[in-house]
């Protein structure tokens, strides 16, 4: 008797903490986007490209969920390859509200030498901002390694563009005024520890200390 309590309290834990994961393997990549669209969610961008060296292909992309009881949201997935076939889930973003009044939407989504590039883009009347942050597996974590900032005032005719390394603190900065020659600035700054799975789209993401 106790020996059947014992196996079903482990089967009890087991299928909750299945539940509150989620599905981690799928056979192929049609299981996994048949598993996130349902209704109205769709990926909205996806990508391709080797994140860890093995020589299979992975896979990023945002599923984008609408709701009828609150906003719509995005939330990013990162897939690897496995060598015996399928694929697992090794990482995904907090699944994070899209804001309105034109901030911020993602615009694009590459994999690119290891590493995964995503870009959101924010504007007003006057301005135009395109966040681009590049994540990769660094030490055992999926963790921020890079920012790209490119910033232009029509009212001003300004344009700031900056590229920030999260791992060697190196900041430049480059600004321009109408067809003048570009001002570059280099500094040094401290960078907090950004994981992928704390990503909240938001063009800001991993600029603070």
């Amino acid at each position: 008797m106790n020996q059947h309590r014992l196996f079903f309290s482990v089967l009890l834990i087991v299928v909750c903490c299945a539940v509150a994961t989620g599905q981690q393997n799928f056979s192929t990549l049609d299981a996994f986007k048949n598993s996130v669209g349902r209704g109205e969610d769709r990926i909205s961008v996806e990508a391709t490209g080797d994140l860890n060296g093995d020589n299979l292909e992975d896979w990023t992309g945002v599923v984008h969920r609408k709701k009828s009881d609150a906003s719509p949201t995005y939330q990013l997935y990162v897939l690897m390859r496995q060598p015996r076939g399928g694929y697992q889930v090794a990482q995904r973003s907090r699944e994070e509200e899209i804001p309105g009044m034109g901030c911020c939407w993602v615009e694009d989504l590459q994999i690119s030498g290891g590493s995964i590039y995503i870009q959101n883009n924010a504007k007003t009347a006057a301005t135009m901002e395109a966040a681009r942050h590049q994540f990769k597996l660094y030490k055992g974590q999926w963790r921020l390694v890079g920012i790209q900032i490119f910033y232009t005032d029509h009212s001003n005719d300004t344009s700031t563009d900056t590229d920030m390394n999260v791992l060697t603190g190196d900041v430049i900065e480059k600004k321009s005024k109408g067809d003048g020659k570009p001002m570059i600035i280099k500094r040094k700054k401290r960078f907090g520890l950004y994981l992928l799975k704390d990503f909240d789209f938001s063009n800001t993401f991993g600029t603070s200390v």
